[in-house]
């Protein structure tokens, strides 16, 4: 395939696979990072607060069990340990991808990109020199960026960003998250867990938009029990300094509100990362993100964009397949993304995950059936008292196709990759049910919840079949 010259912009999840991707296919490399190895994923995103999520997790397992709670100190506080072990466990990560693209003979440049053309950038190095660069092909992967609100700024310090919460020194009182999405929500199960007062202000008309109802209302029964207030269709009104926090005045549904807080995140999604010269190499863009096709070329010959700057779904399992297919493209394999159901998680306590059609989705199609298997009686959720949720499978009736899996309860982030194999290879609800899963464990729940689709669930009390 010869030793074609290429330029990827951007080390995140799907810069640094794609570099990978095109160094295994015979390219030159040249991957250009202005910041650290990793992107927004892995410094400031999903292995972050995931790390901090793990501990959260085990604290607030402590805290509710009868055998060890009352042996926990009454001023427990293992934020410092925590924020020391998830800066390790970044450390680590960044040095093992950095080892990854050595290991490849990619050259890793520190500084930043711009476009010149269609096969050529310049680099401007942290010491201040300047390098312009030619290349076969470029793959333009440079990720988000934090959305702001026009009329509220922050301040780094009482109004903060996610960027700001994962380097907080101490526990707020209380913590005001404006935004309900999965980066708030995880935020706000995480700082529950560590002892704050924590609300949410959502101006949609649920948290947590788009996910299946059923998932959300469990969410928010179990936010209830652990003390998170919820405000939907609702906004801020009004917001001004008291004493070394800030009193927020909220319109909610039911009236004005007031709530003083030591911190308020802003957690209102994110936005590609726009700043490159597009127009220079004829690189089409909107506000949206970059234009491109299935295989993830732009309007501009042998320039290719991944990830979050293309907008849609902003998940780094998804750049990193864009990032393969780009890479394979650049290289001269024809391949196009496919036509697949992705899944999503959400790493709240308990966890959420989900694929396909929501129920309010499927039934718009056609005639369904539901089934659905509480956690509550599932043995391995009993043994790790984890039993608060649920799964819940919509399947079409006629063909028995299973068109979308729902889950809230211990371990959903894994449960939902066997889900999303099943759709993927079009295995019908009665196909999945004849394999055996291992006892006791979680599987055995999802094989119930398919069961159920046909009022076959071995381990439901019999009145409760049928309750569709």
């Amino acid at each position: 395939m010869g030793q074609k010259k290429v330029v990827v912009i951007g080390g995140g999840p799907g810069g640094y696979v794609a570099a990978i991707r095109a160094a295994q296919l015979g390219g030159r490399v040249t991957l250009v990072e202005r910041d650290r190895i990793g992107g927004t994923c892995l410094n400031r995103g999903c292995i972050p607060t995931k790390a901090l999520l793990s501990d959260g997790k085990l604290l607030r397992s402590l805290k509710r069990s009868p055998i060890f709670h009352p042996l926990l100190p009454e001023d427990f506080n293992p934020l410092d340990s925590m924020m020391e072990r998830k800066r390790k466990v970044v450390d680590e990560m960044v040095k093992g991808v950095e080892l990854l693209l050595q290991s490849h003979r990619i050259t890793i440049k520190y500084g930043q990109a711009d476009l010149l053309g269609t096969n050529q950038i310049v680099f401007l190095n942290r010491d201040g020199t300047e390098e312009t660069i030619d290349a076969d092909g470029i793959i333009l992967a440079p990720g988000s960026r934090t959305k702001v609100l026009s009329h509220l700024a922050p301040d780094g310090d009482k109004i903060i960003t996610s960027d700001e919460i994962l380097e907080i020194r101490r526990v707020p009182r209380e913590i005001l998250i404006v935004g309900g999405g999965y980066i708030g929500v995880e935020f706000a199960a995480l700082f529950s867990a560590l002892g704050s007062k924590v609300t949410i202000v959502e101006i949609l008309e649920s948290i947590l938009p788009g996910l299946e109802g059923e998932l959300v209302r469990n969410l928010l029964r179990i936010f209830e029990k652990d003390g998170v207030m919820v405000y939907p269709k609702s906004s801020m009104e009004g917001i001004h300094p008291q004493g070394e926090g800030l009193k927020v005045t909220l319109k909610t549904p039911q009236g004005m509100r007031e709530v003083v807080v030591e911190k308020l995140l802003l957690s209102v999604g994110r936005v590609p990362n726009l700043k490159l010269g597009f127009s220079r190499a004829g690189v089409e863009v909107s506000p949206s993100g970059i234009k491109v096709n299935r295989r993830m070329g732009t309007t501009a010959p042998q320039i290719y964009a991944i990830g979050d700057a293309i907008g849609g779904m902003m998940l780094a399992h998804i750049a990193s397949e864009e990032g393969i297919v780009a890479a394979e493209n650049l290289m001269g394999i024809g391949r196009e993304m496919e036509n697949l159901q992705i899944p999503a998680c959400i790493f709240t306590y308990p966890e959420i995950a989900s694929i396909g059609l929501s129920e309010r989705e499927a039934r718009a199609r056609g005639e369904i059936q539901i089934g659905r298997f509480p956690f509550r009686s599932n043995p391995k959720a009993i043994v790790s008292e984890e039993t608060e949720g649920l799964i819940k499978v919509v399947a079409d009736r006629e063909t028995d196709e299973i068109l979308g899996i729902h889950i809230i309860g211990p371990e959903a982030s894994t449960l939902i990759s066997t889900a999303s194999t099943m759709m993927n290879e079009g295995v019908k609800a009665k196909q999945f049910t004849r394999l055996v899963q291992v006892h006791p464990t979680l599987p055995e729940a999802l094989k119930e919840a398919v069961l159920d689709v046909n009022g076959a669930a071995i381990h439901l009390p019999k009145p409760l079949r049928g309750q569709k």
